[in-house]
């Protein structure tokens, strides 16, 4: 594989990660089709072995989210929550991370912790840490596939 096809393979799983974290459900099915694409791309002659794990994991994964959704029932605080991490995740993509975490406490302004119960805070969490790790998994499967 040429070295600019790896570059834009990484790229595309970055979006896919980036999507995740960003769109939340719709997100997860909008990386599984990049994620198919991906699979059609580089392991054409044994799609199908990598295609059912991703169908099964993109179905249990949205299956958590939606309940980890649900548990939360607090929707301003997951999306302000989303969008600080996602803000940060991103300054952090083009920055080296303590410069990118000041700019972006200077920047943004939004705070991680909102001042409530504990329980609360765990459930308000839960689907974005979720989010995270789906997104990162999306990063480590595809880069497996290499």
């Amino acid at each position: 594989m040429a070295f600019w096809q790896l570059i834009i393979f990484e790229g595309l799983l970055l979006l896919a990660a980036g999507m995740t974290i960003a769109a939340g459900i719709r997100g997860i099915i909008g990386s599984a089709v990049i994620l198919s694409g991906l699979i059609g791309w580089i392991r054409a002659e044994d799609f199908w072995n990598w295609e059912f794990p991703l169908l099964i994991g993109v179905s249990g994964a949205a299956a958590i989210l939606v309940y980890l959704s649900r548990k939360a029932g607090e929707g301003e605080l997951i999306a302000s929550l989303a969008g600080g991490i996602s803000s940060l995740v991103v300054l952090g993509t083009f920055l080296t991370p303590i410069i990118a975490l000041m700019a972006w406490v200077m920047i943004m302004g939004t705070g991680l912790m909102p001042r409530m119960t504990k329980k609360q805070i765990f459930w308000g969490i839960a689907p974005t840490v979720w989010r995270t790790v789906i997104g990162l998994g999306w990063i480590i499967g595809g880069n497996i596939l290499v």
